[in-house]
């Protein structure tokens, strides 16, 4: 009688088998979509303070933002932009003052189509002249149920109103207006 070496077909299939249920249950417990969703707010976090700071950056050099200039009302684009609470713009809706701060070298070139998210931007500067809002609306549960995210949007094109919720971040889904800002 000679001695077996190595394992039998039936064997390496059950081993092979059992390694791909824990796969499996691996990929559930970890949500590759909420993964994903997670990256997205990360990168629309960084880019709506990064737009802050080019205003902040603008303003400390010119003494005015993009939207005022000389005491005058600019308008960025189809609208004029206005308090958080009653005329917030969308990013794509102010294109001429995002094209200043992009020739003022304050944010990279095509930094409007590179953000994947609503971007809203909102100033008061009637009250304050250093006043501005930049608020975001995130896709992931983490951000969503983070208690930064107290603003909700609403509102259309050239007129959105953001303001504080108590209805955020309780009842943040995925289809919500819940949004976070910065100041």
């Amino acid at each position: 009688m000679t001695k077996q070496k190595g394992f039998t077909l039936m064997e390496l299939l059950i081993v092979i088998g059992v390694l791909g249920i824990l796969a499996a249950g691996l990929l559930a417990a970890i949500d590759p979509f909420e993964q994903l969703k997670k990256a997205r707010d990360a990168n629309n976090r960084n880019a709506t303070i990064e737009l802050l700071n080019g205003f902040t950056r603008y303003y400390a050099t010119h003494g005015e933002f993009p939207w005022y200039k000389d005491n005058v009302d600019v308008a960025c684009g189809s609208y004029t932009i206005g308090a958080l609470a009653s005329n917030s713009l969308e990013i794509d809706e102010m294109s001429n003052c995002i094209t200043d701060l992009e020739n003022d070298g304050e944010l990279k070139p095509d930094f409007a189509a590179n953000v994947g998210a609503d971007v809203f931007v909102a100033s008061d500067y009637t009250v304050d002249d250093t006043d501005v809002n930049v608020c975001f609306k995130p896709e992931g549960k983490a951000l969503r149920s983070d208690g930064a995210t107290k603003y909700l949007v609403g509102g259309t094109a050239g007129s959105y109103t953001i303001a504080i919720d108590a209805s955020c971040p309780a009842t943040a889904s995925a289809t919500s207006n819940c949004a976070q800002c910065f100041n």
